[in-house]
């Protein structure tokens, strides 16, 4: 309570120096309120006064009784929602292909949508009038067909549509953008088609800004006053809009009809600001709920050195790269190659997966993993290159032809639909009688421990638990092959175990051909019965994780396998030498003087308070860190002038009673030799 109260009233002096005094926030609230009545709430308030202070009985003859007055409500009934329909049609179409797209001219497109706000609607109307007025340069053609634009309800609705041509595509850009497009591409994996994708999923989610863009746009036609007034030549009781009969109306002093129309418009702009706040309020809400969901922060999975032999690597196994399989395989990739403009993403990969093996794509990020993998799944095409799925040419077919389930880091579950629509989504697309839908769904609810949460939106769900019901999704179909683009990032660390095990337990079920991506290797040797090490677009090394792990095929794979420390040397007489030891030298015909590497691992290494031999390093215990099952020391080895990191067994560290500064000795007991030309 009392640390409660410090903190409270330690906070408190914190927020008051960073307000404005009293009076002046007094003074600014009570300007803005003053300006906002004189501009706003007192014309309003006057508007309807004036309309019915004769009585409700004249208000209600002055909108119905005059056919002129009457003529041009029903007008403007007409021209709005046409107008409004039409820029419906485009800002959709305009805003998924500024959202989801990049191409040449995006920002000449963006610009262009905004032009309205720049233009004076009189400007826009006289353009009309230039190109179909009589004298303009369709009149001809329109007149020789007996068409009529200006002067007429067409010219009304192309003004109009003009002057509301932004409202619905600004709406739906930034909202698409925020929103992202994990859910759309979730939905292809799946097999949905264009316009399924659209009503099933891309509608639901922007469905309150729509509805907004359409609020705004609908108000601002049926107020457009400039551009109609010049192409609709005020022909009363034919092209007079509300707003022109109210003008009209007003220039004959009849002030009665006049504020009669001049109010019904500002009760639909009231009816119009109402909806526009709700549905405002509605857009935030959901977006907050989606970037409290994508914000959330996974802890780091602890990076470890793992179980290895130390052995010089074989030149043999470097030059293969990637192993040749003895059986079937499940998924063949050959030779792909992918650019994004300059950048090559995949140069020249090949890779078989065997049939029912899960294996694993690990690498540093931008190594070409992901790319690799939307390739494999269809959801990206090579530039260069084919992909097999057993034997069978998949390369330009869609991921609905493939038959791929494809789960995401960021689990892509479709917000909108329960947890039993979610698994239910791949098979509806493919029209599964809704018996089989439910005994399926049920049944892989079931195999992934969730069958309680059928009714359940994913927003009440856990990380793990969202994750596993991505799992359950892309089983749904009984896909050919299973792909998982990183599908622990975005779960703290004890979860991410809890789950790498179930997956790994899973596998071992369902026996399907699975390649996952993901940038641990504790992660990838735990789970995977391969592992392919990929860098810079290429791979550097493929096959199990004891082969991996034990035999790293180059400088890169070693130094990206955990922890190591880095000696620098030279080959002199045939054998590398390493500061004051040396070691045989991993070729049949060394260079001479060439600049080598030798790594070597925590656990490789060993510490002694007297020297053994001539390949002790002497060093000072600068740190010491036992609050783990292997005890870490740090050390600082003035010989080579860098840091050293070992890790001790708890009985060894006993044994050695090791205290911070004194000076011990370290020899390696074993040593991985590369020549110097690699750099991280």
């Amino acid at each position: 309570m009392k640390a409660g109260a410090i903190t409270a009233g330690a906070a408190a002096p914190g927020r008051r120096a960073q307000q404005e005094p009293r009076w002046i926030q007094l003074t600014i609230v009570a300007l803005a309120i003053l300006i906002l009545g004189v501009l706003v709430i007192i014309p309003m308030v006057d508007v309807f006064y004036e309309a019915l202070r004769h009585g409700f009985g004249a208000y209600w003859t002055a909108l119905t009784g005059d056919h002129d007055t009457l003529s041009a409500i029903l007008l403007t009934l007409r021209v709005a929602p046409v107008a409004v329909l039409f820029n419906t049609l485009f800002g959709v179409a305009a805003a998924w292909v500024i959202a989801r797209f990049r191409f040449p001219g995006r920002t000449l497109l963006t610009s262009l949508i905004d032009l309205p706000f720049a233009v004076s609607p009189v400007v826009a109307g006289l353009i009309f009038v230039l190109i179909f007025g009589l004298q303009g340069y369709l009149g001809q053609w329109l007149r020789d067909h007996d068409l009529k634009v200006i002067f007429a309800t067409p010219g009304l609705i192309l003004a109009t549509s003009f002057v509301t041509f932004p409202f619905v595509a600004r709406e739906l850009i930034p909202l698409m953008e925020a929103i992202g497009a994990e859910e759309e591409i979730a939905a292809v994996s799946l097999g949905a088609r264009a316009w399924y994708l659209f009503r099933r999923i891309t509608l639901p989610n922007i469905k309150w800004g729509l509805l907004y863009g359409i609020i705004l746009c609908n108000a601002r036609a049926m107020g457009e006053f400039g551009a109609v007034y010049v192409v609709s030549g005020h022909i009363t009781g034919q092209t007079d809009t509300m707003p022109l009969r109210v003008e009209k109306l007003f220039q004959e002093y009849n002030n009665v009809g006049s504020f009669a129309v001049a109010s019904l418009l500002s009760f639909l702009a009231l009816v119009t600001l109402s909806i526009k706040t709700a549905l405002e309020w509605q857009t935030r809400r959901d977006l907050r709920n989606r970037l409290r969901e994508a914000q959330d922060e996974p802890l780091a999975a602890p990076r470890s050195a793992g179980r290895l032999l130390v052995e010089h690597p074989e030149p043999e196994r470097r030059e293969r790269g990637v192993q040749q399989e003895t059986t079937r395989v499940g998924i063949e990739v050959r030779n792909v190659t992918k650019r994004f403009g300059d950048f090559a993403a995949l140069s020249n990969v090949s890779l078989d997966v065997p049939d029912g093996a899960l294996l694993a794509l690990l690498g540093p990020s931008g190594s070409g993993k992901t790319t690799l993998l939307r390739i494999i799944s269809g959801l990206d095409l090579p530039d260069e290159g084919t992909i097999h799925y057993q034997d069978e040419d998949t390369t330009n077919r869609s991921p609905r032809d493939r038959n791929v389930g494809f789960v995401f880091q960021h689990y892509a579950l479709f917000r909108h639909m329960t947890v039993f629509e979610n698994v239910a989504f791949g098979l509806r697309v493919r029209k599964w009688p809704k018996a089989k839908v439910d005994e399926r769904v049920h049944q892989l609810l079931s195999l992934v421990q969730l069958d309680s949460l059928g009714k359940q939106m994913p927003s009440q769900l856990s990380g793990g638990q969202r994750q596993r019901i991505a799992l359950a999704r892309a089983l749904a179909a009984d896909p050919q092959v299973l792909l998982l683009d990183e599908p622990f990032g975005a779960l703290d660390a004890k979860v991410r175990q809890e789950l790498r095990q179930w997956l790994r337990k899973l596998h071992d079920e369902i026996h399907v051909t699975s390649v996952f991506v993901t940038h641990d290797q504790e992660e990838a040797f735990e789970v995977a019965d391969r592992v392919v090490v990929m860098n810079r677009g290429r791979i550097e090394q493929a096959g199990t994780p004891s082969e991996v792990f034990e035999h790293p095929a180059n400088a890169f794979v070693m130094d990206f396998l955990g922890n190591v420390n880095v000696f620098h040397g030279r080959v002199e007489g045939g054998r590398a030498r390493v500061g004051s030891f040396e070691v045989a030298y991993p070729s049949d015909s060394p260079t001479e003087g060439q600049a080598v590497k030798a790594y070597v691992r925590p656990h490789e290494l060993e510490i002694d308070r007297l020297p053994r031999d001539d390949s002790s390093l002497k060093a000072v215990v600068q740190r010491i860190n036992s609050a783990a099952a292997a005890v870490k020391v740090e050390l600082f080895s003035a010989d080579f002038g860098l840091p050293l990191l070992v890790d001790l067994t708890r009985e060894r560290y006993d044994d050695l009673h090791l205290q911070q500064g004194d000076v011990v000795f370290v020899f390696p007991k074993r040593v991985r030799v590369f020549a110097e030309d690699y750099q991280i």
